[in-house]
């Protein structure tokens, strides 16, 4: 079990933004969540990589619990072995667009420098990026921010890629890119969690969950 989730609360006051979730996730799944704005997506992702803390319940990834971690702990696993992409990502401004893609090797080394230059040049060049490798964030639109933090979020081979709305700032054809890309690495065997309001990418996942109200009102696909 790569993921295991129980009873995962999360309140502010008396109002529940996350409530009593539970479900597990193994190498290889992909799971998609679903809902209204304001159901607790975006929380739920914060909670499952460690952002934020819950009110109750357990996380366990790879048989750690998460809340038993140090802030030092939880920013190493994030590092190497989680993939985070987020509806408002953000680039290091004074870096062009291939060393952002590069920046998580600088923390965690997991591979030989040939070795991220070669998976660079593959994510920028599934994601055609290669005409503004070289511009600072400052120089680029709002997707092509988003394909550069999805490259980024990628780079280190993660084991689980937590990604909310990715496909936000895109249009079609570059979310149908992004689509691609997702479901090449899901079959090598990274898991995925995705929040999102694009079906098209929802249906690719094997189990898809909508959520209202902080909780998983029902099963749209899969478990």
């Amino acid at each position: 079990m790569l993921l295991r989730v129980h009873n995962l609360t999360k309140t502010y006051g008396k109002e529940f933004a996350v409530r009593s979730i539970s479900f597990d996730i193994n190498q290889g799944d992909y799971v998609a969540i679903i809902g209204p704005s304001g159901s607790g997506k975006t929380t739920l992702l914060s909670l499952l990589t460690g952002m934020l803390s819950p009110t109750e319940g357990d996380i366990l990834f790879d048989n750690k619990r998460l809340g038993q971690l140090s802030k030092k702990e939880l920013a190493e696993m994030r590092a190497s072995e989680l993939g985070l992409v987020f509806q408002f990502s953000e680039l290091v401004g004074n870096l062009n667009v291939r060393e952002n893609i590069l920046l998580p090797a600088l923390f965690t080394r997991k591979f030989s420098n040939a070795e991220y230059q070669r998976k660079c040049t593959y994510l920028i060049e599934h994601l055609k990026l290669e005409n503004i490798q070289n511009k600072l964030p400052r120089e680029l639109s709002g997707g092509q921010i988003q394909k550069t933090a999805i490259a980024r979020s990628l780079i280190n081979d993660p084991s689980i890629l937590f990604a909310d709305e990715p496909s936000g700032d895109l249009d079609p054809e570059n979310s149908y890119l992004v689509q691609l890309l997702l479901n090449e690495f899901n079959k090598k065997n990274l898991s995925i969690i995705l929040v999102t309001h694009d079906m098209k990418l929802a249906y690719d996942a094997q189990t898809i969950y909508e959520m209202k109200a902080g909780q998983f009102d029902q099963v749209i696909k899969g478990k």
